[in-house]
């Protein structure tokens, strides 16, 4: 059986293989190397958008809404109710079923009722729906109460404890991509690049990247973004690398080991820290990408 906290976990989408043969529908993927071969998780058929890897499970938000692999049950088990039906982020927090989630609608917590099932409230009554409309969620490392939201209109800050939404001053573009990373926050936007924080609410420009930013990752050595047009590296001053295709999300296991996922153009990967790249199993779309737990 696969393990999903020691492989490489892909969302695929569409029609794709597992290894050499088999031809399956879309879901996730897992293998131990790179280079496949590439097993199904499970049976299903939903998109994954972002994939969050918890000590007894995935979590996984896809177009179907809300969805838990456990190794225990080896099957999906469904965590959203009738009032969640598509969700691309998603971050943990604490409580049952200790999740946060982003969607169109706003962003979500749960609890569970007395049938143990999980039943979603939702956050973003005050927010006009540019605002409320959520791609992507981080919690703030330094103040755990404070929720980063990328949304279509920018940087919104959720305030948790006290149920409060505040405006950052990154505005006016859509936010696809939150990161913590070197005692900084990042967001990664539509048109106007890759912007750095320390508060969450004041932003500045980081360099200059073309093109939407749908994904931002710490390699340790170096930053990782994922683009319109491609892999980028670097800190401020952003390097192109990688397959010139609309990357949308980016993964590495160490230092020179990335994975990067492109919609279409399927996974890639690069062992030397972005020198060359290979394109490897026989995804034709990608939108999800973990590497392995030490």
């Amino acid at each position: 059986m696969s393990d999903p906290c020691k492989e490489w976990v892909v969302g695929g989408s569409g029609l794709a293989h597992s290894g050499l043969h088999n031809p399956v529908g879309s879901g996730l993927y897992t293998a131990a190397d790179l280079d496949g071969p590439y097993r199904k998780l499970g049976h299903s058929q939903l998109t994954p958008f972002s994939v969050l890897r918890q000590p007894k499970r995935l979590a996984i938000a896809a177009n179907h809404g809300l969805w838990e692999w456990r190794r225990d049950l080896a099957r999906y088990r469904q965590l959203h109710d009738e009032t969640l039906t598509e969700v691309l982020g998603l971050a943990a927090i604490a409580g049952d079923p200790g999740l946060v989630v982003a969607c169109p609608y706003g962003i979500a917590t749960a609890v569970r009722d007395e049938l143990g099932a999980a039943r979603w409230t939702f956050h973003s009554d005050s927010p006009v729906p540019d605002e409320r409309f959520a791609n992507a969620l981080l919690i703030d490392p330094a103040r755990p109460d404070q929720w980063l939201v990328g949304t279509e209109a920018g940087v919104m800050v959720y305030a948790a404890e006290d149920d409060q939404w505040h405006r950052s001053d990154l505005m006016g573009t859509p936010v696809r991509a939150l990161m913590a990373a070197r005692d900084r926050l990042w967001a990664g936007t539509d048109d106007r690049g890759i912007f750095t924080s320390e508060d969450g609410l004041q932003w500045q420009a980081n360099g200059s990247a073309a093109g939407a930013v749908y994904a931002l990752h710490d390699a340790g050595s170096t930053l990782l973004a994922a683009t319109q047009f491609g892999v980028l590296t670097g800190d401020g001053e952003w390097k192109p690398s990688g397959p010139h295709l609309p990357v949308t999300c980016i993964a590495a296991r160490d230092d020179t080991t990335w994975a990067a996922g492109a919609s279409p153009g399927g996974l890639w990967h690069t062992r030397n820290a972005g020198a060359s790249w290979q394109q490897t199993g026989h995804f034709k779309h990608v939108r999800a990408v973990l590497a392995p737990e030490e």
